[in-house]
């Protein structure tokens, strides 16, 4: 069965989105206070805290759009800080959005004319531009141990 993109990519951005916000639920219900409990007051902690006071939304935002880290992951890490819950499903919703509707097009296109020499310089292109998106995410990027200072100072 194959759906139209937009209707595919509404669908499953509808899932993605309550499946993140579910997660990030049950880590701040379940997980933060147990966080806080057994890891204490840390200087590192802290220093977490901090970061994602001042820049939530921006690293919530860089970790979306490059995906280094599995998205499963960052749904439970979010929920363990104090990043707001809508901030988060928002965020999570537009950002998801882009990846979600090339993997919708690109599966559609799959599924009704196979595997061409068209699909494959597609997805060698869309390959390019995520490696693309890392290297600029890298190169953009302060130094851990810099931004580690600036927090914790």
């Amino acid at each position: 069965m194959s759906l139209a993109p937009l209707t595919g990519t509404l669908l499953s951005l509808c899932a993605a989105t309550v499946g993140s916000a579910l997660s990030f639920l049950l880590a701040r219900w379940l997980g933060r206070d147990a966080l806080l409990k057994y890891a204490g007051d840390t200087a590192t902690l802290r220093a977490i805290e901090r970061g994602i006071a001042r820049n939530g939304s921006d690293f919530l935002i860089l970790t979306r759009l490059v995906p280094l880290f599995p998205y499963n992951i960052q749904n439970y890490a979010y929920g363990l800080t104090a990043i707001s819950f809508w901030s988060f499903t928002l965020i999570s919703a537009l950002t998801t959005l882009p990846g979600i509707f090339i993997y919708t097009l690109m599966a559609s296109e799959l599924a009704r004319a196979g595997i061409t020499l068209a699909f494959m310089l597609k997805l060698s292109l869309a390959g390019m531009a995520l490696f693309g998106l890392v290297q600029a995410a890298k190169m953009f990027a302060p130094p851990s141990a810099d931004r580690t200072r600036e927090y914790q100072g």
